[in-house]
């Protein structure tokens, strides 16, 4: 499994709340910025803007998203995926389930 976002984009990402139950995580993405294969943990995802981003999960298979603002979508524990930028700049908030 790969390493949790938080630690290959730390300058990326950065935990915004945190409790027993959840953590809050905002990732915000440069213009044309690349984050390596990354995990995450069982959870939600909104997009606070919109945007295009290019996702390739860890058997090497790419897919290009174009992300609409307030837009949802979920992760399971583990997921793992390297994203590259495609547009303006990205911003979405994380929140992942813990136990």
């Amino acid at each position: 499994m790969a390493r949790h976002i938080l630690k290959v984009a730390p300058r990326s990402a950065k935990v915004v709340f945190e409790n027993e139950v959840v953590r809050v995580i905002e990732i915000t993405m440069r213009k044309d910025q690349r984050i390596p294969m990354h995990s995450h943990n069982k959870g939600l995802s909104y997009s606070v803007n919109k945007g295009k981003i290019k996702s390739m999960d860890e058997y090497g298979k790419s897919r290009v998203f174009n992300v609409k603002k307030g837009e949802f979508s979920w992760s399971d524990d583990g997921e793992s995926h390297a994203v590259e930028n495609l547009g303006r700049t990205l911003r979405e908030l994380s929140v992942e389930f813990k136990g």
